[in-house]
């Protein structure tokens, strides 16, 4: 993906603006000797048009072979820059596996196969330069010999041979333009092949064809007989039917693959179900403007990406116009303040790329700020603290706590002691709604909730199983 926006967009851009240049310039020049061929004598211009096909044949034989190898060019390239990326993001696996030599022979193996294409497209390009020089060269030859003839019958003067022969040296200039640019227009039309793979993907969800404004929603959330499906006929969900009242704090809970995050991609209609429907204050998520739904909706996912810029940029993305007031009163929901302030630079300080510098729990506490400061009415908790030891977690759920009051808020999680002070909590089991209720209650039914609390925390129910 990342080659195709960068290499392959450049390539592009190249031929854009090279190649139409070369094209427009040499193809006036082109036709323009030829009105000159033409009025100095028709015959031996007549005999040149007759190379002009052959070589016309040579072009195209070699523009269908340079773009399958510009194809196969720009494919290695992606797999090299893949293997790269991939190598650098991860270099502490890489160390602690002891892997060097390994990720070192798949970026030789890579960069040989890229290399290998590359000099395909060498020689395909050298033996379409060949050819028509060859072609040329005869061509030449021949004009000569016919215009010799021309001259010794007396229908031709010396003086208009050696013209009509210099304008034929300068006519050849174009054609080898021609044949050079064939070679990289057709890299470029595999450029934008790939470049075009990826524009005409269409979107998991399409937007309405008069989207209804969402100006101020009050968090009422219901899903009626919601079935949900990545694959067709792998059911994720089946007839999922649940309702969420304003400001109430629903956990969901369940085992891996039971369906869970799924619930909260189709509240923020990052999909849209095969059957049933999923209702904000009643109405259709598929008739509301998505970008207008999403601003209302704030998200804490499992593994908080931070991008590349200070720590005021990454809690107000998305957010031009909020202040630094607002800024500073979300870092303080999310119990972020004290540490930002206690930075040299503060809220200026740059968190590096995917926050490389900060902490686990310090990433996790500027997405809370980032999901809050744009005040949504309801708040998604995904797995939040799921990768956090028992001490951070106790204080990101304090932040937690902070930031889903007076919100409809909804906690997935696997660690049910985050979930313990839920309104209501929804247990999720192969994609069905099984038990609905409180803690205590579920605790004491003796279902699914009551089996995964005794696993984590044994028979007492207070302490963590040993």
């Amino acid at each position: 993906m990342l080659s195709r926006i960068t290499n392959d967009v450049n390539i592009l851009q190249n031929m854009i603006t090279n190649v139409f240049i070369d094209i427009v310039v040499q193809g006036l020049s082109f036709v323009g000797i030829i009105g000159f061929l033409l009025y100095i004598n028709w015959k031996l211009s007549l005999l040149t048009f007759l190379v002009l096909p052959l070589a016309a044949l040579v072009l195209d034989v070699a523009s269908k072979r340079l773009r399958l190898v510009g194809h196969d060019i720009q494919q290695q390239l992606a797999g090299l820059s893949a293997i790269a990326a991939e190598a650098l993001s991860a270099i502490r696996i890489v160390r602690l596996f002891a892997t060097e030599e390994q990720e070192f022979g798949r970026f030789e193996s890579q960069s040989n196969a890229h290399f290998r294409a590359l000099m395909r497209g060498v020689q395909t390009n050298a033996a379409l330069t060949g050819i028509v020089e060859v072609i040329l060269i005869s061509a030449l030859a021949v004009i000569l010999w016919f215009g010799g003839r021309l001259v010794v019958s007396g229908e031709l003067s010396p003086g208009e041979l050696i013209a009509f022969l210099g304008y034929l040296a300068i006519l050849s200039q174009p054609v080898r333009v021609f044949s050079r640019v064939v070679a990289q227009m057709q890299q470029g039309l595999a450029a934008a092949d790939r470049v075009f793979e990826i524009l005409d993907i269409e979107s998991e969800v399409q937007p309405p064809k008069h989207p209804q404004r969402v100006d101020d929603i009050s968090g009422d959330i219901t899903f009626r007989d919601v079935s949900f499906a990545y694959n067709e006929g792998a059911w994720v969900l089946k007839n999922v039917s649940f309702h969420i009242s304003p400001g109430e704090k629903i956990a969901i809970v369940g085992p891996t693959g039971a369906g869970k995050s799924t619930i909260a991609d189709l509240i923020t209609r990052f999909y849209d179900p095969q059957e049933g429907a999923v209702l904000i204050d009643n109405m259709d998520l598929r008739r509301l403007d998505l970008k207008g739904l999403r601003r209302k909706i704030g998200v804490v996912p499992q593994d908080p990406v931070l991008l590349k810029g200070s720590i005021a940029f990454n809690i107000a993305y998305g957010c031009e116009d909020l202040s630094k007031d607002d800024i500073d009163n979300a870092a303080r929901i999310a119990g972020i303040y004290g540490f930002v302030m206690s930075l040299p630079e503060g809220f200026q300080t740059e968190v590096g790329e995917r926050g490389v510098t900060l902490s686990g729990g310090q990433r996790q506490r500027i997405a809370i700020a980032r999901a809050i400061v744009r005040d949504p009415r309801i708040l998604i908790m995904d797995e939040a603290t799921s990768s956090l030891d028992a001490a951070v977690e106790q204080e990101i759920q304090e932040a937690m706590k902070k930031a889903m009051s007076g919100r409809t808020s909804i906690v997935i999680a696997h660690r049910l002691a985050t979930v313990r002070e839920a309104d209501r909590i929804l247990v999720i089991d192969r994609g069905r709604v099984v038990e609905e209720g409180p803690h205590e209650v579920l605790k004491e039914a003796g279902g699914l909730y009551s089996r995964l609390y005794s696993l984590q925390f044994g028979d007492n129910h207070g302490s963590p199983a040993r």
